[in-house]
């Protein structure tokens, strides 16, 4: 098991071959211990096996080479005592397919995708209706609201055996008391009436054709008016007085209901055609079957390899998870473990505990996580679980924006990493009420001059985040004030110490405005460092320019967004990817398909510190 540097530790670093064998036997004893603890390993079980093929092949030193057996028999030992007794061998079944849906239908894991973000769709579709019901209700005769209810009432009789093809219900009128559509509660069940119908395979296209009947036909002609017809008919034909003739024919009338006003059956119509056109949106951006059914390498412990995901992708708004294939991921900040409780699923979220249960109603089988870092909602199918992000694109760019800007300063090699060391120092005081100055000290940072540059983002993240947590809940002059008490025993001061400042508390209050949008293939950064959001594309590709330099973003062979910067290593795009080198600074967050971009200036001249190129 692996764990990052905390910012009063130092930091690993890659050096010569000897150094790198030795890094990675620990790594196994750490995951090998992991497994004798009874905890999936970080990295799945697959990982550990192909780290162990590679160590007993490689060229140990003795002292290396004998961690590494007394590590890898303890291993042995737990695999065969784990090992269950083998029954009487069955006659073996022909080998699988790769694929292997029934034929003639869909795979479990197809119908389990369908499904979920069926359920996801139906949720955000409870969440449209709720804000559209303030408006309808100020309307004085409640004329959307009527025509919801007729819709819905003609949909759900249109789906069920032998109402199907019947009269259609016509528009209630105004005040129906049978409606009561002004009571809060009523309109609740309306509300959940609704998205349980959409959540059916072809509700939406029942509703949307009981739109269309509503427009076309407001007041459907009564089953029974021939029958009417005919008895005022033959009352008219009675041997009587006429104002006997008259009460007759009356009578008759009061039995059948009262003819409607033609005149509402204009603002009936436009009341459909407009309610149609609110709807329409919702309606067409509802999940459509498809039919390769799973996508590509998107389903975490997917038991095949061509929907496997490798790994959760931070920068994702959502992550499907096949919950028999393992057993705890980390995504978005947060770890989560779950575990079969009969045919549910208890999930651990961090600190949150939820049951799972796929054999509750469609309603039931959703279920929202307020966790520290980001609020999620989960949904159950079957054996597959859907974890959905809340946050929008722009509230994770915003917030990741802010939190690179921290990190480029934590990148500059100036002063042997002052902003780092800094940091570090202040988490110190922060946590324990004092600094350690060796560990902070000018000659600790020549670990961060030889460290890989993405050990030394991620370490430089991972601090950046720690010491952002530790100062949300202080004002801006208790920033300040934290990191000049931390920079004093440095000796460290001048703008440095106000630039941090004024990054972190930006970062930790959310404080960053939020960018402007762009759906363009070339876009030039501005130079003040001034963020824009822009929306990622294939073709052509998208180019950012900032200052002389221009860096190209475009999918790899792999379909993983990468970062191209003339001299610099192709860059694979996570939800925050930081690089610094002289002259310039780089931020790029992604949030699915859109990309948040900065070029914060670095106050140096590109001949400074040549190193870093």
């Amino acid at each position: 098991m692996t764990r990052s540097p905390q910012p009063g530790e130092a930091l690993t670093l890659s050096g010569a071959d000897g150094e790198r064998w030795a890094e990675l036997v620990e790594l196994y004893e750490y995951r090998v211990a992991d497994t004798l603890q009874g905890r999936v390993p970080r990295g799945g079980r697959r990982s550990l096996a192909d780290l162990r093929e590679e160590l007993l092949g490689a060229p140990l030193e003795a002292a290396l080479h004998r961690r590494l057996l007394e590590a890898d028999r303890e291993y042995l030992a737990h695999r065969k005592s784990a090992r269950p007794p083998q029954p009487t061998p069955a006659p073996v079944p022909p080998p699988p397919a790769l694929w292997d849906a029934p034929l003639g239908g869909e795979s479990a894991e197809s119908r389990a995708w369908q499904e979920l973000h069926l359920l996801a769709w139906g949720d955000a579709a409870h969440a449209t209706l709720r804000t559209y019901l303030p408006i309808w209700q100020r309307e004085p005769s409640l004329l959307t609201l009527r025509v919801l209810y007729t819709a819905l009432e003609n949909a759900e009789r249109a789906g069920q055996a032998g109402l199907s093809g019947q009269v259609s219900f016509p528009v209630p009128a105004v005040r129906d008391p049978l409606t009561d559509l002004d009571n809060p509660q009523v309109l609740q069940v309306l509300t959940e009436a609704v998205v349980a119908l959409l959540v059916q395979p072809d509700g939406r296209g029942r509703l949307e054709l009981a739109l269309s009947q509503v427009h076309e036909v407001p007041f459907p002609r009564h089953p029974d008016d021939d029958v009417l017809q005919a008895r005022i008919e033959a009352a008219g034909r009675e041997p009587l007085a006429p104002q006997a003739r008259d009460t007759l024919i009356q009578a008759l009338r009061t039995l059948h209901p009262a003819p409607r006003d033609p005149r509402e059956r204009p603002a009936i119509r436009e009341a459909a055609r407009a309610l149609a056109h609110s709807l329409e949106p919702l309606l067409s951006s509802g999940p459509q079957a498809t039919l390769g059914g799973v996508p590509q390498h998107s389903v975490l412990y997917a038991a095949q390899p061509g929907t496997a995901l490798d790994a959760p992708d931070d920068a994702a708004s959502e992550l499907v998870i096949c919950l028999p294939g393992g057993q705890a991921t980390h995504w978005r900040g947060t770890d989560f473990r779950w575990q079969p409780l009969g045919a549910q699923w208890q999930l651990q979220a961090g600190e949150q505990i939820a049951l799972l249960r796929p054999q509750a109603e469609a309603a039931e089988r959703g279920l929202t996580l307020e966790l520290p870092q980001i609020r999620l909602r989960a949904f159950v199918s079957g054996a597959y679980l859907l974890l959905r992000a809340q946050s929008g694109p722009q509230e994770d760019l915003t917030r990741l924006t802010s939190l690179g800007r921290v990190i480029a300063l934590l990148l500059d090699p100036a002063d042997n990493y002052a902003a780092l060391r800094l940091t570090r120092a202040a988490a110190q005081l922060l946590r324990v009420g004092r600094i350690d100055t060796d560990s902070v000290s000018a000659s600790s940072a020549d670990r961060y001059a030889g460290a890989a540059p993405d050990a030394l983002h991620n370490f430089a993240r991972k601090g950046a985040e720690i010491l952002c947590g530790l100062l949300a809940r202080r004002s801006t002059p208790g920033i300040q004030q934290a990191i000049h008490d931390a920079a004093r025993p440095l000796g460290l001061g001048g703008p440095l110490t106000g630039h941090l400042a004024a990054a972190l508390t930006v970062a930790a209050h959310h404080l960053e405005t939020p960018p402007s949008a762009l759906r363009h293939s070339r876009v030039d950064l501005p130079e003040d460092g001034t963020a824009l959001c822009v929306e990622l594309r294939d073709d052509p590709p998208l180019i950012l320019h900032f200052g002389a330099r221009a860096v190209t973003l475009r999918r790899d062979f792999r379909g993983q967004w990468t970062a191209l910067l003339p001299g610099h290593p192709a860059l694979t795009l996570q939800d925050l990817t930081v690089t610094r080198g002289p002259g310039f600074s780089l931020i790029l967050a992604r949030h699915d398909g859109w990309l948040s971009a900065a070029a914060p200036p670095t106050n140096e001249s590109p001949s400074e510190n040549p190193e870093r190129s």
